[in-house]
């Protein structure tokens, strides 16, 4: 029997292990790493399945509008008749490449502030992955406001995010930029949007881009939402309007939502009324006091301006705190004296807001008028303050 050699067996073995290392190497080179597989940053293929997926096309860097020349050639004017009405024809300068889609009709006679039919929307093509895309969108308005404010306050109570401030050309047209957050989860956007007052519509016109490409479109964002126009704005009142004659001294127009709450014309020669509004949970919300006062040879403006100041004091409860601003109403030139002036004021208490004023004086040949519209702060209702103070402008442009 043959003695067992161990070191014979031990070399045999190594030589073995080695020859099968030899091809095992051989083969690994043509095999993917096994070690890709603890590296995150590098994506482990076996057969390569799947992996002939098309590459994303990233968008340009520069927009090929984004100058005025550049905008000039490569736009046209889209725009459109809403319902037949003439005061909502618009028209609006956007890319020659865009597409109009088709919106059916949804106008309803409503009166609630919400927004009553998208009128048009226009889209882009395809940017990379993304496009951006304009809504014009028709509200109707049951109140007396300007555009500034009510733009302002759509934005706030929307919860979108203010980019600066809102800016005006009159009180029938207004612009702001803000973000609107993605819904959950989704894509927030940039987003431009001016509003337009015509009668007793408003139509809303918004550019919306994904954030991603907010540099991208900003030249072309905010030169065609500034091109945005209604060609036949209709000029009149938003409300309804009621005619109410203070005896001899004056004629004026107001909203047919406020009321006529109070007359006093026991004495000819000193006439009173007021008006006032209420929000929808009965508060008294604006308020305006009219005052006539004869001019004999027993009055002067002096005078009167005390007996106002008393009934302040007196009635009113009230201490002036700061001027706001002075200068003239819009009452027309019937009047040889026409002072305005806004006052922040607060209870003689002390433990109510602070709340403003707006005050007017004036004086013909026969008559002192004063008149003040008492109501909340911007800050502390905006809604409020922007409706009673467009009433009170529109108040004193129609007395006669």
């Amino acid at each position: 029997m043959k003695r067992f050699n161990f070191q014979k067996l031990l070399l045999g073995g190594l030589a073995a292990i080695a020859v099968a290392g030899i091809a095992l190497n051989a083969v690994a080179a043509t095999m993917p790493n096994a070690g890709l597989h603890s590296n995150p940053l590098l994506k482990p293929v076996l057969f390569g399945f799947g992996e002939n997926k098309a590459p994303v096309v990233q968008a340009p860097k520069e927009h090929p509008i984004h100058d005025d020349d550049s905008f000039a050639k490569l736009t046209k004017a889209y725009g459109m008749m809403p319902y037949n009405k003439a005061e909502l024809e618009f028209e609006i300068t956007l890319p020659k490449d865009w597409t109009e889609i088709d919106i059916p009709p949804s106008l309803q006679d409503s009166s609630s502030q919400a927004i009553i039919g998208d009128l048009a929307r226009y889209t882009s093509p395809m940017i990379g992955t993304q496009q951006v895309e304009v809504i014009v969108q028709g509200i109707h308005l049951d109140n007396e406001i300007d555009a500034r404010s009510w733009l302002k306050n759509y934005m706030l109570s929307s919860g979108y995010s203010m980019q600066g401030e809102v800016t005006s050309e009159g009180i029938k047209n207004a612009a702001g930029l803000y973000v609107a957050a993605g819904i959950a989860g989704g894509t927030s956007t940039i987003e431009y949007a001016s509003a337009h007052i015509s009668g007793s519509y408003l139509l809303l016109a918004t550019f919306k881009a994904p954030l991603s490409l907010q540099t991208y479109v900003k030249f072309l964002q905010k030169k065609s939402i500034d091109s945005f126009r209604i060609l036949y704005p209709k000029d009149d009142p938003i409300e309804d309007q009621k005619v109410f004659t203070l005896v001899d001294s004056i004629k004026f127009t107001y909203p047919a939502s406020w009321e006529v709450v109070a007359t006093d014309f026991r004495d000819m020669n000193k006439l009173t009324a007021h008006l006032q509004t209420k929000s929808l949970s009965k508060i008294i919300d604006g308020f305006v006091r009219f005052v006539a006062v004869r001019r004999t040879r027993s009055t002067d403006a002096k005078t009167e301006i005390e007996n106002q100041k008393k009934y302040f004091d007196d009635t009113m409860k009230l201490k002036f705190l700061k001027m706001l601003s002075t200068g003239k109403s819009d009452a027309y030139d019937r009047f040889i004296f026409n002072r305005y002036e806004v006052y922040d004021v607060q209870n003689i208490k002390g433990t109510s807001k602070i709340q403003e004023i707006h005050m007017a004086m004036l004086g013909d040949k026969d008559w002192y008028i004063f008149a003040f519209m008492f109501t909340p702060k911007e800050n502390d209702n905006l809604y409020a303050w922007a409706r009673n103070v467009q009433t009170f402008h529109e108040i004193l442009k129609s007395i006669k």
